[in-house]
């Protein structure tokens, strides 16, 4: 009897502490035991079908620094170009977070460069800038690479539209990727190949399956016991398992063929170091952290130009206005016997203003990447406590109405200046800011203007008659994703190929 007591008074103390929100913490939704304010974001979770609606509407309760504890995590959501830049120039809040789901896909340690920080990190970060500019990632190098990848795009997609409609919500895919992986395994992919198919599509399963914070996986990694079907556990565990297999044999096959005094590309580079440090301890060079930094730059790396530049099709699908504008200016200024290249950007300012408007616009990525408090930090008179989970709201800064007029309006003209000329505007975002910016930044940039520009300069494009209208309501996950659609293109220009 004094044990069941014992344990209840405990159970209860335990429930008593885990509704107590720290001193100072930022305000929010009331916490229940052991759930914290779960159940009150699932419910605008599913109300408003995203997570970056649900946290939108308890900050327009709350305020722009919003403190949740979802399960056993602490969340704090930053809102606002102010607040947020704020927060990601903040050295203490620039940490990766830690727990079950974020070492799940890295053999339960923490490896490569996405969540991981400290020397791991820089160290994962300096190797990797390194050999992409020995491999490729040079302006010269670079652009010879990216104009063979729209080419062969470009007869891809006039290869498959001789014979139907094009799946254009995947079509980039391999075009993306083959940009990459060059520099990381020294080869391209064919746009037959069907074992990269097949791994791509386990990365956008895995996008899907989980939002920003590691879904109910992390919040509540005790329910991959009691429903590991529901909670998602056994079908990311089969994700990962095929694209665990996809990197290792292209792992192996670098094993067999390398020349570790000549590195080919940035495995053979990472073999080589391996070689030299095995000896070491506390070194970043064994081959688990190789398979973790190759998967987390073949994930990140492709999934978000491709679904970029799908979704961008799937607007000009629904404006085709636009279409014909970017055609037009394309048309005067490269004309319809060569290809668009990047020497032609300057006298192209529709067009990037365009582009710059659609990453303003159709932002995929509304809560970033998650971050972590290293210690405590203060914030506009809050405390965020030391571990706690930060988002920070990339689709309030981008409809910001005291930085951007109209925000709600696709409107490529406010990048612009007085003479029409192109100018960036520093309160985009789309590639973050302070030292977690995207690494991949300019060959994301250079890869998106020239397979966009190639593409349009060279088809005409209209919604498919047989499937139904695109729908512009992207699927949640851990970023958006477009649902499919499907065009029809039709050769405009001669075949200057």
């Amino acid at each position: 009897m004094l044990c069941v007591i014992t344990c209840l008074v405990v159970f209860v103390a335990l429930c008593f502490y885990s509704c107590r929100k720290p001193k100072d913490y930022p305000p929010g939704p009331r916490w229940l035991p052991l759930v914290g304010c779960f159940m009150t974001f699932k419910w605008l979770h599913l109300k408003h079908g995203y997570v970056y609606i649900a946290m939108q509407k308890l900050t327009h309760t709350y305020g722009p620094i919003l403190g949740l504890k979802l399960g056993n995590q602490r969340v704090v959501v930053i809102s606002t170009y102010d607040w947020v830049k704020n927060g990601l120039l903040h050295e203490e809040l620039n940490s990766r977070p830690d727990g079950f789901f974020f070492r799940l896909r890295s053999f339960g340690k923490r490896k490569g460069i996405l969540f991981t920080e400290g020397n791991t990190w820089s160290e994962c970060r300096k190797f990797t800038l390194k050999h992409w500019r020995l491999f490729g990632n040079n302006s010269v190098v670079m652009k010879d690479r990216l104009a063979f990848e729209a080419k062969s795009l470009v007869k891809h997609l006039e290869r498959m539209s001789a014979i139907d409609v094009i799946p254009m919500h995947r079509v980039f895919d391999i075009a993306v990727l083959n940009s990459l992986w060059i520099m990381i395994a020294g080869h391209r992919f064919t746009y037959d190949d069907e074992k990269l198919k097949q791994a791509l599509m386990h990365v956008q399963d895995a996008f899907k399956l989980m939002d920003t914070m590691g879904g109910v996986m992390s919040q509540m990694p005790f329910l991959r016991f009691i429903i590991p079907e529901l909670s998602g556990y056994n079908k990311l565990l089969k994700i990962l398992d095929n694209l665990w297999r996809f990197i290792d044999e292209e792992i192996k096959m670098h094993e067999s063929t390398s020349l570790q005094d000549k590195p080919r590309d940035l495995i053979d580079a990472f073999l080589s170091e391996i070689s030299k440090n095995d000896k070491t301890e506390n070194t970043i060079f064994d081959r688990e952290n190789l398979l973790i930094l190759c998967l987390d730059l073949f994930m990140a790396g492709s999934n978000t130009t491709t679904d970029t530049l799908a979704t961008t099709f799937l607007f000009l699908s629904l404006n085709p206005e636009w279409l014909k504008v970017i055609q037009e200016e394309l048309d005067n200024v490269v004309g319809k016997h060569r290809a668009p290249n990047e020497d032609d950007l300057p006298f192209l300012p529709l067009t990037q203003a365009f582009l710059a408007e659609v990453q303003r616009y159709l932002i995929l990525a509304p809560l970033g990447i998650p971050h972590r408090a290293e210690k405590d930090v203060f914030l506009n008179g809050y405390r965020i406590p030391e571990d706690t989970i930060v988002l920070f709201d990339f689709h309030s800064v981008h409809n910001d109405t005291q930085y951007w007029e109209e925000p709600d309006k696709f409107r490529p003209k406010r990048f612009l200046d007085e003479e029409g000329k192109f100018r960036r505007n520093s309160c985009a975002l789309p590639f973050g800011l302070g030292k977690r910016r995207c690494l991949g930044e300019q060959l994301a940039r250079s890869s998106l203007f020239l397979l966009f520009t190639y593409t349009v300069h060279y088809f005409d494009m209209e919604i498919s008659p047989f499937h139904d209208k695109p729908n512009p309501n992207c699927s949640d996950g851990f970023t958006l994703s477009p649902k499919p659609f499907y065009l029809k293109l039709t050769r405009r220009i001669e075949n200057y190929l």
